[in-house]
């Protein structure tokens, strides 16, 4: 008989965790909830989100060391790299250097008649922009340092997402409820009249439910296993079936089928999951099970959702369903983007035109037949834009990551008590993956607080799995 990992983690944790460290987390949190869930550059709540990370990030060093930057190497290399690209993209090259870098030869045409062909030009064809990308590295850098400095253990780290999955539902349910001049809405440019929480963007607040839901599932799963406190096991459903409620009422169609796709993982996840023994001791294998009476909650689950699910459906309560069956998602105005990007990526993909300069970039290629009196900020296909801004050396981190994030889904896939897991993992890349090819949510500094939170919790339980 064995004793359950997450029983073990604790133990390995040496007690309860430090009140000042959750306090300092919960602050840091609360400020990327209410300031960071928007991607455009100038909204209002950057200064304060920015000027307050740098505190953040700067408070944790006096607790950092070797051991923890160690311990979480790959993503400290990770992110040192991509900070790096940045950097180099914003120092300033000679006239015969600039000049021989794809893609330069008609502005350096333009520099020649205005008579400016002695100036020294950076790598990114929007320095200004590039800057701004600079600057939004505070939030998940602070967030990395935060979480490996204070030694935050995961399940704290999966409980503030889960968190925040329920302050986004919360705060959407109330914006519905009072309506689209609802003062509840935290930011200018956003979609009225559509629950879109802490977020600015419809799409990237249901993609964010989605995700929460599959942590809350996590969650769920190691409840059943560890002896906690019984309230988790009420609390953790309780907080899931809120996100999914308000989910229904958004008109995110992409969002709707991530909800889906999350809610039907969640109950695989649930019946895979096995449950806590007497003493906290439970068998290895998951496959044969104990009683009749495992299969009573999720049959619970199943109902309720698939009779939620109906009902809002039956009183056309679900918007993006309508728009789903109303028209050719394809027929989409972003659909049209595609070729376009296409084209800029294949102009400079070996050095990139700059992070964060796409919407510079794009006005030099921009058809008259797409000209339209609203403007183009993304290219709502995050891969394809983050190669044309970051060149090749974007997609060899792309490619190391991928590399590294399904080497860690395979470990885990391996691991004879916990292979479940694997559905939430893979369903967290599937969701976020798919879309960002469609839409932009790792563009909000809230959506790269929690996934750089999600990296360090996948990290030790790959570490954990090789270290036993």
């Amino acid at each position: 008989m064995f004793r359950s990992r997450h029983s073990r983690r604790s133990s390995v944790q040496g007690g309860p965790w430090p009140r000042l460290n959750w306090v300092m987390l919960a602050l840091f949190a609360g400020l990327v909830a209410f300031t960071g869930g928007a991607s455009r550059f100038d909204a209002a709540q950057i200064i304060p989100l920015r000027s307050l990370s740098l505190i953040f990030l700067i408070m944790p060093f006096f607790f950092l060391d070797r051991t923890s930057i160690r311990c979480e190497r790959f993503l400290f290399l990770f992110l040192s790299c991509y900070v790096a690209l940045v950097v180099g993209q914003l120092l300033p090259l000679p006239e015969v250097i600039w000049q021989s870098l794809p893609g330069r030869a008609e502005l350096s045409r333009i520099d020649m008649i205005v008579g400016l062909e002695q100036s020294w030009r950076p790598i990114s064809l929007s320095p200004i922009r590039g800057w701004n990308a600079l600057g939004s590295l505070l939030v998940p850098v602070a967030g990395f340092v935060l979480a490996i400095a204070l030694r935050v253990p995961s399940k704290v780290l999966l409980q503030f997402i889960a968190g925040l999955g329920l302050l986004n539902a919360t705060l959407g349910l109330a914006q519905v409820a009072t309506g689209k001049l609802s003062i509840f809405y935290l930011y200018e440019v956003t979609n009225r009249g559509s629950p879109v929480g802490i977020f600015a963007n419809e799409n990237h607040s249901a993609i964010f439910a989605a995700c929460s839901m599959l942590v809350l599932t996590l969650l769920m799963s190691r409840a059943r296993v560890d002896t906690g406190p019984v309230f988790e096991k009420v609390l953790y459903p309780a907080i899931f079936f809120i996100i999914f409620f308000v989910s229904l009422v958004s008109g995110s169609r992409a969002g709707f089928v991530a909800i889906l796709g999350s809610a039907l993982a969640s109950m695989v996840m649930l019946f895979l999951s096995p449950r806590a023994e007497s003493r906290g001791i439970f068998k290895r294998s998951i496959l044969v099970a104990d009683s009749v009476h495992r299969y009573i909650p999720l049959a619970m689950t199943v109902i309720v959702i698939s009779l939620t699910a109906i009902t809002f459906i039956w009183l056309d309560r679900t918007p993006a369903l309508r728009d789903i069956l109303a028209k050719d998602s394809f027929a989409d105005l972003r659909w049209s983007f595609w070729p376009i990007l296409i084209e800029m990526v294949g102009d400079h993909w070996v050095i990139g035109t700059g992070i964060g300069s796409f919407e510079r970039v794009y006005q030099i290629y921009e058809p008259s037949g797409l000209l339209m009196p609203l403007y183009v900020n993304q290219a709502h296909n995050d891969w394809g834009q983050f190669i044309l801004e970051g060149g090749f050396f974007a997609v060899a981190l792309l490619i190391v990551l991928l590399i590294w994030l399904t080497n860690a889904i395979r470990i885990i896939s391996l691991h004879s008590t916990i292979k479940f897991e694997v559905i939430v993992w893979a369903g967290l890349a599937i969701i976020i993956g798919a879309a960002s090819m469609v839409d932009y949510p790792l563009r909000t500094p809230l959506f790269q607080l929690v996934s750089i939170w999600l990296l360090i919790v996948l990290s030790r339980e790959v570490r954990e799995i090789k270290a036993a």
